[in-house]
């Protein structure tokens, strides 16, 4: 799934390209979008909210794209395999599935601007989903939204209403009366945002901590070391736009680059790579 790294390369794409957009139809297929409106009378709002809106900014919270417009909010979950995608400009990036440009048949709701200017949002499983909140300009007070946990790192791309910065001592305060596992502790949305499986794995591995460990037995210097690691790597998957041969250590990896074989176990269900003999 896109974590906060892949959905921040996504907004920047979108900012670039979309801003002040003037939306002249739209469409879409599925039963997944727009799920939060009633069921009667949705077409009639979605037509007066689409037809002649404005596109005014698109930001960020963790892994959610928020489209901000004259009349609302639109929201979008990506799920594993969705994106955002201008059709003169396919989107693509190093994510394992957006090496390949978009396809017809993966498209599902698409916003056409004066100019017939298209952005479409591809999903070919159909489980990514867009949602639109008529006369709400502040994410903030979706509910939602409010109960996602401080974003790991803030960037211009961080919704402004949503910046609520991942401090070390909020982070130490939290897990400090946690017994879950730090592992799963890391991936709870609610208790900071952004973080998935893959990049998890890699800040356990670079502070040196197992994954099955229990929160709440860090030392403070642990807990300093693995709140670093995991903004260090979000930031340096931004910068070098996802090279993941740079990034990755230990993540589906059967050794180390120091040759320490790599464990796969389940926490929480979920695979965990990690090295025993370098995390303790």
């Amino acid at each position: 799934m896109p974590e906060f790294s892949e959905v921040n390369i996504q907004v920047k794409y979108l900012r670039e390209r979309c801003k002040g957009w003037k939306i002249t139809q739209f469409g879409f297929e599925g039963w997944s979008h727009f799920q939060n409106l009633p069921e009667e009378g949705r077409d009639d709002v979605l037509k007066q909210f689409f037809v002649g809106n404005v596109i005014e900014d698109i930001t960020q919270k963790g892994k959610q794209v928020i489209i901000r417009t004259k009349n609302g909010l639109i929201l979008s979950h990506l799920m594993f395999k969705g994106r955002w995608s201008v059709a003169s400009e396919p989107f693509q990036s190093n994510y394992k599935h957006h090496k390949k440009p978009p396809t017809e048949k993966s498209n599902n709701f698409w916003m056409i601007g004066e100019g017939d200017q298209r952005l479409n949002f591809h999903e070919p499983e159909y489980k990514g989903k867009v949602t639109v909140y008529p006369g709400e300009h502040d994410p903030s007070k979706l509910d939602h939204l409010a109960k996602l946990g401080p974003e790991i790192i803030i960037t211009p791309e961080t919704d402004p209403d949503l910046a609520v910065e991942w401090t070390l001592d909020a982070f130490s305060t939290r897990a400090g009366k946690s017994k879950q596992a730090i592992k799963a502790f890391l991936l709870d949305q609610k208790k900071q945002s952004g973080l998935g499986n893959m990049y998890v794995c890699e800040s356990l591995y670079d502070a040196g901590i197992a994954p099955t460990r229990a929160a709440n037995s860090l030392s403070s210097e642990e807990l300093g070391k693995l709140h670093s690691a995991a903004q260090s790597i979000l930031k340096k998957a931004i910068e070098n736009e996802l090279d993941y041969e740079e990034l990755l250590r230990i993540y589906k990896k059967k050794t180390d680059p120091h040759g320490n074989e790599v464990s796969n176990i389940k926490v929480s269900g979920r695979d965990t790579f990690w090295v025993p003999n370098v995390q303790k």
